[in-house]
């Protein structure tokens, strides 16, 4: 029933079609870029053809990692702290949450099934997003094999070479490594939705705090302080399209993440309790 009615209400506040349209929106923009950066860096030699074996290095496998890689650290992270920041100090504002736990239901239960669907949002909304950049590269570039390079994306020092069908299986794990990484920054949301009672302070403290420990990562001015932030740990599904992958470092990153997401659910859930409803 308490599913039923969040799912309900989610799909009421809009927020899955305003995340599908921003998304296709910023796929478009990166189409442009990429045709204009390969046309740029070939001399106008770039072709794009709509076919499984398109040789080009400006390929729709390429298109598409670039294109999930920026949507996962830029994009996403804005509806994962909305969809976060909106669950409990959002009911909170509308009176709908002192409602609801008038009714025959633990905190526990209403806390983790708000959380719950609010994961499965995210998981969703990251699998989409990386489906219709692989669609939107295949229609619009022409699949191929995948070469990485060292360069903007820091993936490798070296050349990396995966085929086709490679490729697209190492696609496929990077959903379910992406979607646990995306539950960190919906935990720390929820913390602060915990916290506060207005979902814009929720939503706008989280993101911000993401940001700047998003950036803090990336100078390595800070390098004794990367290992405790949960930024630095984030994109380790990169590591998924080398050709031989460090599986010991995946699993490493992917627990740490974890053990992050943890921390902020607990924090969170402890004071979800311990607050009182008006």
């Amino acid at each position: 029933m308490i599913g039923r009615l969040e799912i309900v209400r989610l799909w009421r506040s809009r927020r899955p079609l305003i995340a599908a349209c921003s998304l296709l929106f910023f796929l478009v923009l990166m189409l442009v870029g990429f045709y204009t950066y390969a046309r740029a860096e070939t001399g106008g030699r770039a072709e794009f053809r709509y076919t499984y074996e398109n040789r080009s290095y400006f390929n729709g496998l390429t298109f598409a990692l670039y294109a999930f890689y920026f949507g996962f650290l830029l994009i996403l992270p804005i509806f994962i702290a909305t969809e976060g920041g909106a669950q409990i100090a959002g009911d909170t504002s509308r009176g709908t949450l002192l409602l609801s736990l008038t009714r025959p239901v633990s905190r526990t239960r209403l806390f983790f099934s708000k959380f719950l669907l609010s994961g499965a949002f995210s998981t969703l909304l990251a699998g989409g997003f990386l489906a219709v950049s692989l669609g939107v590269g295949l229609l619009a570039v022409g699949w191929g094999d995948l070469d990485l390079y060292p360069g903007v994306l820091q993936m490798t020092d070296r050349h990396q070479h995966l085929e086709q069908q490679q490729a697209l299986a190492r696609f496929l794990l990077a959903w379910p490594a992406a979607s646990l990484a995306l539950l960190a920054p919906l935990s720390l949301a929820y913390l602060f939705s915990s916290w506060v009672k207005n979902p814009v302070n929720a939503v706008g403290l989280a993101f911000s705090l993401y940001l700047i420990l998003y950036v803090i990562a990336e100078i390595h001015f800070f390098k004794d302080l990367r290992p405790w932030l949960f930024t630095t740990y984030m994109p380790y599904w990169r590591e998924l399209f080398q050709e031989r992958p460090d599986w010991s470092q995946v699993s490493n990153q992917a627990l740490r993440l974890s053990g992050f997401t943890l921390l902020f659910l607990a924090l969170a859930f402890r004071r979800f309790r311990r607050r009182e409803e008006r």
